[in-house]
């Protein structure tokens, strides 16, 4: 009996493990089939992106004009649209927009010191320095294209006072911040023809590669409104001569009925007076391709009066917003600062005609950062050249093309009786 009940147990007891063992074989895959439920494989807890620390750190923005040299006298207009535009943008705009931060923009300035070669070293200056951007260049087209073979390979934004269109096909980070040199041709040949009616012209500037270009333009341009139009008179002269009397001795010889010049302020100072010594223009109109604020000083002079002459600004005509605006804070940070307004007014409330013009590179690099939405260099550049940089800006509703030129024109002011009136 106890035999068979030993032999009972001993079944009962493999039926529980076999009864055990299979479901864990189960369980582990030991079935086999097609419907394997799959071991569970571990999951990584997730970590969260670092992000991009933001800087509260200034905008660094590079600013190369002549401070020594010839053209030092550009360095005391440049520093008046400096501190304008530090002040406009730093305290009445609260700093410009980088990635959803206010940052505070500073202008770094370089001194080209008029010469070529120094251009070029201050803009590799500029560059290892950090600037975002580089402004200006200098008082004479010569120094723009040495800074953009430094700035254009680093992918650095360069917004230029030249306004050679080959420089913008040469260089593709480089912008426009002053008229559109063909449309200025047009609008003087326009005006030449369509409002002056001459039969003869005289050509007079300087003998700078570039200033001649843009006057051989002109005459095309004048002929293809009128082939019937002559010129009875071209004619160069070096840079640094103050005694033009013998050229103007053969401009009243030749007696065109129009004279068209592209010449420095002081060039202009001189025609007027030494004119005046010869007799005067007779029935000579003189039409004057210079910029900006030149008239400021000549106004006065008897012989400039009648002159036409192509600026970019004048003030109290306040053609756009922008420029009312512009003139207001003029007159705002005047009247805030004394100091600022005897340095760069006169101890008035109106900016020289020049300021504009100097604000103006400013301001375009500071909405290229914004329209990028950053500080980094190759985006800016690329947001400079991309058809969408446009604002209202100090001379006017201003955009830049993709081929990097800008469509301001500019317009004809004429001297009358010690005024300068918009010329319409």
């Amino acid at each position: 009996m106890f035999g068979k009940s030993n032999l009972w147990y001993k079944v009962a007891a493999l039926i529980m493990v076999v009864a055990l063992i299979v479901p864990v074989l189960a369980a582990c895959g030991g079935g086999g089939g097609e419907d394997e439920t799959p071991t569970p494989t571990a999951t990584a807890t997730p970590t969260a992106t670092p992000t991009k620390p933001v800087s509260t750190e200034p905008i660094k923005i590079g600013m190369i004009i002549d401070y020594t040299g010839p053209g030092a006298p550009a360095g005391f207009l440049a520093d008046g649209g400096i501190a304008f535009t530090e002040w406009y943008w730093n305290e009445k705009q609260g700093g410009i927009t980088v990635d959803g931060v206010k940052r505070p923009v500073k202008f770094i300035k370089y001194d080209n010191a008029g010469q070529v070669g120094t251009a070029a070293a201050v803009a590799k200056k500029a560059v290892l320095d950090g600037c975002v951007a580089v402004t200006m260049g200098g008082t004479s087209n010569q120094f723009a294209y040495p800074i953009a073979d430094v700035t254009d390979p680093e992918k650095v934004l360069y917004s230029t006072f030249l306004t050679d269109p080959p420089i913008y096909e040469t260089y593709k980070w480089t912008i426009g911040s002053f008229f559109n040199q063909t449309m200025r041709v047009d609008l003087c040949a326009k005006t030449v023809v369509e409002k002056l009616k001459p039969k003869t012209i005289g050509i007079f500037g300087h003998n700078l590669e570039v200033d001649v270009q843009l006057m051989k333009e002109v005459q095309r341009a004048i002929k293809a409104l009128d082939p019937d139009v002559k010129v009875v008179y071209e004619e160069y002269h070096q840079l640094g001569v103050s005694d033009l009397s013998p050229y103007l001795t053969k401009i009243k010889y030749e007696k065109p009925d129009v004279l068209i010049t592209l010449l420095q302020e002081g060039s202009y100072m001189n025609i007027a007076k030494q004119m005046m010594d010869l007799g005067g223009w007779g029935d000579i109109q003189h039409v004057a391709l210079v910029s900006a604020g030149y008239f400021r000083g000549i106004v006065k002079v008897p012989g400039a009066d009648g002159w036409l002459i192509a600026v970019d600004y004048l003030p109290g005509y306040e053609r756009t917003p922008g420029v009312t605006v512009f003139e207001q804070a003029w007159a705002e940070k005047c009247t805030l600062d004394p100091a600022f307004s005897k340095k760069y007014a006169s101890g008035g409330t109106v900016p020289y005609g020049n300021h504009p013009v100097m604000c103006n590179p400013l301001f375009m690099a500071i909405k290229a950062i914004e329209l990028a939405g950053t500080d980094d260099r190759a985006k800016v550049a690329e947001a400079a050249r991309s058809g969408k940089l446009a604002f209202d800006s100090p001379l006017g509703n201003l955009k830049i093309g993709t081929d990097g030129k800008s469509n301001l024109p500019g317009f004809f002011i004429q001297i009358k009786d010690g005024k300068a009136i918009p010329f319409e």
